[in-house]
């Protein structure tokens, strides 16, 4: 007994000892972003690019591309609230199933006639995505595009499963990108307000907007957002703060006389959504978060596809009969916009465990 006593002890002395290594290297590893970072894109690229904006109809894609490694017949071990332990093998997918799904972003981005593309959740070097470098491939589908990139996410190890130490979700270098066949006058990264408490935060995304502002003839301005805001944010307050200032922006930009869109990921439905329109056989269910009514002023509109969902439930393979799915990526558009059509565009899920929306606006 006495010595399984003492087992029983280093067993547990051990397992603390492993917890607080990884809590000090997260804490002094930690990125820190913080303010306003003026972003550079490739010469070529930029070079390429139209300088202006011509024409009163522009269009947008906004896709989250989910690392490329949620697609159909993928999950995200999380997701099934597996924090300590979660089936052998699971933590990331093969690297075939990886580069399927990345050949389908380069596909859609490449076949989809749009004159921006906003794109969430790409990698350019992750442990979880077998080092695939997403940005370069969807940077090679639209050569003549300026393409410019904002992390959000930055770890050099996330440590979970936290009793897989041999298979940890690990290294992450991902965030957003935005491409445009047009030249921006400004692209910046603005870190958004809010975070986790310690030490949840250590292995968390720090959630940006990535703003461009682009010439438009006559001597107007377009100010473009690509968004991905707040998930596992239980009770909304870290999504409100970065919606809060989201919104003091985009009225900036408005009252300074520019255009303004914002699109992504929001990670809630957009006001007045009916999300049983999607899953009508539920009878019971916690609805989910949705952009309060009264959060823009009168004029502002919202774009998405209440026939076509944009995210699936993640935590099992896609399964069209039995998947929760809803609308969280969609677009705020200011009052002097018109939507000519948004359309979503039904993959099955096929690349990620989202699918983009189109939109196609006029500038008045």
């Amino acid at each position: 007994m006495r010595r399984l006593f003492k087992i029983l002890v280093w067993t547990a002395v051990i397992f603390l000892l492993y917890v607080a290594g990884f809590l000090l290297f997260g804490t002094v590893t930690d990125w820190k972003p913080e303010g306003t970072e003026t972003l550079s894109s490739s010469v070529a690229s930029a070079e390429r690019a139209e300088p202006v904006i011509q024409d009163s109809i522009i269009s947008l894609l906004s896709w989250n591309v989910g690392y490329g490694g949620i697609g159909d017949e993928d999950f995200f071990f999380y997701n099934k609230g597996d924090f300590f332990w979660t089936t052998p093998g699971t933590v990331r997918m093969s690297e075939e199933r990886i580069i399927s799904n990345v050949d389908g972003q380069e596909l859609t981005v490449k076949n989809t006639l749009s004159d921006f593309f906003l794109l969430q959740e790409i990698d350019t070097a992750a442990y979880r995505s077998r080092y695939v470098n997403q940005l370069q491939t969807v940077r090679e589908a639209r050569p003549s595009y300026a393409t410019f990139f904002a992390p959000n996410f930055k770890s050099k190890r996330v440590p979970l499963p936290l009793l897989q130490p041999w298979d940890h979700y690990g290294y992450v270098v991902g965030g957003l990108v935005s491409m445009s066949k047009y030249r921006p006058a400004t692209a910046e990264r603005i870190q958004l307000p809010g975070e986790f408490p310690w030490p949840t935060k250590l292995f968390q995304l720090d959630r940006c907007a990535l703003r461009q502002v682009y010439p438009v003839k006559e001597g107007q301005e377009l100010a473009v957002y690509n968004v991905h805001l707040s998930a596992y944010d239980k009770d909304g307050s870290i999504r409100r703060q970065q919606m809060n200032a989201l919104r003091e922006a985009a009225l900036a930009d408005y009252q300074a006389g520019r255009y303004v869109i914002i699109g992504g990921d929001w990670n809630q439905m957009p006001p007045g959504f009916n999300w049983f329109s999607l899953n009508p056989t539920v009878e019971r269910v916690e609805l989910p978060t949705a952009v309060s009514f009264d959060f823009m002023p009168p004029g502002w509109k919202y774009g998405y596809d209440p026939g076509t969902a944009t995210v699936r439930e993640s935590h099992i393979p896609y399964d069209a009969h039995r998947s929760r799915r809803s609308v969280i990526d969609f677009f705020l558009l200011s009052p002097n916009l018109r939507i000519k059509r948004v359309k979503g565009i039904n993959q099955g899920f096929k690349y990620s465990d989202h699918q983009p929306v189109y939109l196609e606006v006029e500038m008045m």
